[in-house]
């Protein structure tokens, strides 16, 4: 879509033109990858070879946990191949944390070509209460208890398992809702014909809402109940840190990454998601007393930074604020 705000993407050919437009220009070159999407790799190797024609070696920002379909995979010659090639070819990379690191180590990469910089700064705490959508304000008045999920229409999601969690949970609590969000445009309708053919006490029970801003999403995660995070492959996960900052309890699939106060469950089973949201209603006043904010670092100035090719202080505090 175009739009003023950013250089739009007509299609493969017009990618590749306006990167290697803007690389020869003397933009240094920043790609964001995972180990999720094919497509995600190819584009991030054309811009990892782009930017060494330019002789300005282009920057890989790496995000994602270690349960990713095609990183690591020790067990593939081929993927392993690919992703040595590309960190390689990088003029740095940038990943979550040292478990991170260290798997991108073991591609044949010098570590010290590897920064570790989370992806949540205190920046993203700062937020104004405004006022919601009336659907979403009737659906907070008429549920309760009301838990916030952040999800895709995507395989990783576990969208089936979650309905299955859905209904076993409305057992314990009957009034309970689910605000679905986070679908961009183009997710709306398959979401909406997943759910049509859901029997009328499920559709009662769900709320789907497409992207909000960053106000109106810190808004309704603040009067939540749970947070529910879902896809294993994801790491940390912003959101999931956000939401503990917040103070709001986190119940999220197991990876071995979820951070200090998370709920997890087994990622396959909605039997377990089911029995951690009942433990958590049934615990809620104790879970809550211990959350709250764990870091006043500023990531976003310390991926500045590294963006632009200046050294960084290991935490940087002086935040600079979102105006």
């Amino acid at each position: 879509m175009k739009d003023p705000s950013y250089i739009d993407i007509q299609g493969g050919p017009d990618y590749v033109f306006k990167v290697l437009r803007h690389a020869i220009r003397g933009y240094q070159l920043n790609v964001h990858l995972n180990g999720q999407s094919r497509k995600g790799y190819i584009l991030a190797l054309i811009a990892v070879l782009t930017g060494r024609l330019a002789f300005r070696p282009t920057l890989v920002t790496f995000h994602g946990g270690l349960s990713q379909a095609f990183f690591p995979r020790l067990d593939s010659t081929a993927l392993r191949w690919a992703f040595q090639v590309l960190f390689n070819l990088a003029g740095g990379i940038a990943c979550d944390s040292l478990p991170i690191k260290e798997a991108i180590a073991n591609y044949g990469v010098r570590p010290e070509k590897i920064e570790t910089i989370e992806t949540f700064s205190a920046q993203y705490l700062e937020f104004r209460n405004v006022p919601l959508a009336e659907e979403i304000e009737a659906f907070l008045r008429s549920h309760d208890p009301v838990l916030f999920c952040y999800v895709s229409f995507r395989p990783e999601y576990r969208l089936e398992m979650l309905r299955e969690a859905m209904a076993r949970f409305r057992e314990h609590s009957p009034r309970a809702g689910f605000i679905w969000l986070g679908f961009p445009a183009k997710e709306l309708p398959g979401v909406q014909q997943f759910v049509q053919d859901w029997s009328a006490a499920e559709q009662q029970s769900l709320l789907l809402v497409g992207n909000l801003t960053h106000d109106q999403f810190l808004t309704l995660l603040s009067r939540s109940h749970i947070c529910v995070r879902t896809p294993a492959c994801d790491g940390v996960a912003a959101s999931v840190l956000e939401s503990l900052a917040l103070g709001i309890p986190v119940v999220a699939s197991e990876n071995g990454r979820r951070p200090v106060g998370t709920v997890r469950y087994d990622e396959n089973s909605s039997a377990d998601l089911c029995s951690k949201l009942v433990y958590v209603s049934q615990h809620y006043d104790e879970i809550k007393s211990k959350l709250g904010p764990t870091s006043d670092d500023d990531n976003v100035g310390r991926m500045a930074d590294w963006l632009a090719g200046e050294s960084m202080p290991e935490n940087k505090r002086e935040v600079a604020h979102a105006t």
